[in-house]
């Protein structure tokens, strides 16, 4: 019965990221953004356009790869140190306890990746922001001369290119900043609260000030890269942030924590000895 509830477990978890990930997909597939207008005289629009540094996709790649691995080892590090949880069946098959700690944390970091990416997504064709490279991807052509703000306008450059067209009104908020932002800080509260290591006081901090930077580097490239205004990757951080804290702490739930945790609480072991009578 234990294993058969085990199994639905993993099954209904699968189901729940479909169904946050299938959003993603219709928003790039079907929903066309708010066609903003601009004024005449907004130079935050008129950058050159540029290749960017990081690409969503080697984003998405690294940083995937990057938690899972960091998961694996400390499960395995831990399991190898008698800390992990029992081991459970699934079916006839025996699950090491490790195995199912990670399966656990991938599990929940995956599902708060894909609502972070969900929530940045929707408000991108709902606001409808243009980028900073808009001119010059666009070259619009005003319907309207005598207006200071133009709302109608049609565009005279990358005629051949509907998706960098419609790329170009995605800017808020960065994607990429808050994916980032989203793995660093739930990788600093994993560390901070299973990775524990006594040969160096430092090495956990210098990771998480590491991979902090690296959050903060991708955020500040897609300024540099023309690709988004300072306020978009602000909100991008923030909406990052916000996830890891909310999913670290309320889905993947440490046993007992206060601000920032210290140490993980692994359950109390079960097999006490049974109370003895004593001759009176």
């Amino acid at each position: 019965m234990a294993a058969d509830r085990l199994f639905w477990k993993i099954v209904l978890d699968f189901i729940v990221l479909v169904c946050v990930a299938f959003p993603l997909l219709a928003l790039l597939l079907w929903i066309e953004p708010y066609e903003r207008g601009y004024f005449v005289d907004d130079l935050s629009l008129r950058l050159p356009y540029k290749e960017q540094q990081v690409s969503i996709g080697v984003l998405a790649g690294v940083g995937f790869a990057f938690m899972i691995a960091t998961i694996l080892v400390v499960e395995i590090v831990r399991d190898k140190q008698g800390k992990t949880a029992g081991e459970k069946f699934l079916g006839s098959t025996l699950v090491a306890g490790w195995i199912w700690e990670s399966y656990n944390t991938i599990g929940v970091f995956v599902f708060g990746a894909a609502c972070q990416q969900l929530t940045s997504d929707l408000a991108k064709p709902v606001i409808g922001r243009l980028r900073p490279h808009f001119f010059s991807v666009c070259a619009p052509l005003p319907l309207d001369n005598e207006q200071l703000y133009i709302q109608q306008y049609q565009c005279t450059n990358n005629l051949d290119n509907p998706a960098l067209l419609r790329d170009m009104r995605l800017s808020f908020p960065s994607s990429h900043a808050s994916f980032s932002m989203y793995c660093a800080v739930f990788f600093v509260l994993y560390i901070q609260v299973k990775g524990k290591w006594r040969g160096s006081k430092l090495l956990r901090h210098g990771m998480q000030f590491v991979v902090i930077l690296a959050a903060w580097y991708v955020g500040l490239s897609r300024v540099v890269d023309h690709m988004h205004h300072w306020g978009d990757v602000a909100v991008g951080f923030a909406i990052g942030a916000t996830y890891a804290l909310l999913v670290f702490h309320f889905v993947l739930k440490p046993k007992k924590y206060s601000v920032l945790p210290t140490q993980w609480e692994d359950p109390a072991p079960t097999n006490i000895l049974p109370r003895v009578g004593l001759p009176r």
